[in-house]
Parts: C-alpha cells; structure tokens; sequence
C-alpha cells in the first residue's frame, strides 16, 4: 500500500495538470471572445456589402429597363 509520501507526490501531480487544464481552457476563452468578435464584424460587412450588391443590382436593372423604354419608343 502506498505510504502518505506517494499519495502527497500524486496529489501534487494532480495539482499540476489541473492547473495546467484550467490554463489552456482560459486559452481557449480568450480565443472565443476573439473569435466572436471576428464573427460579429464578419456578419456587418457582409450585411453592408449584400445590401449595396442589391442596390448595385437594383439601379442596373432599372437603367436597363429605361434604356430599352427609350429605344421601344
């Protein structure tokens, strides 16, 4: 059976990858946030740019329509 030093030398061994889990997990908290942040900027522009894609679309379209309303008559 194991004597009071061994159990004290992997409690302490247990200690240390504990801590060092909760160190990579604040890592990857960090990158989260990070990654959110990136995400939500990602989403705006893409809504700005879809938005002026259909106005660009919009205005294309109705030039096209006058240009033939012109030439029709």
């Amino acid at each position: 059976m194991a004597d009071n030093g061994d159990v004290l030398l992997l409690l302490g061994e247990i200690k240390g990858e504990l801590k060092g889990v909760n160190q990579r997990l604040d890592k990857v908290d960090a990158m989260d946030a990070r990654l959110r942040a990136v995400e939500t900027k990602a989403a705006i522009n893409g809504a700005y740019s879809g938005s002026a894609a259909a106005v660009g679309v919009l205005l294309i379209t109705e030039a096209v329509k006058a240009a033939f309303r012109s030439h029709g008559t």
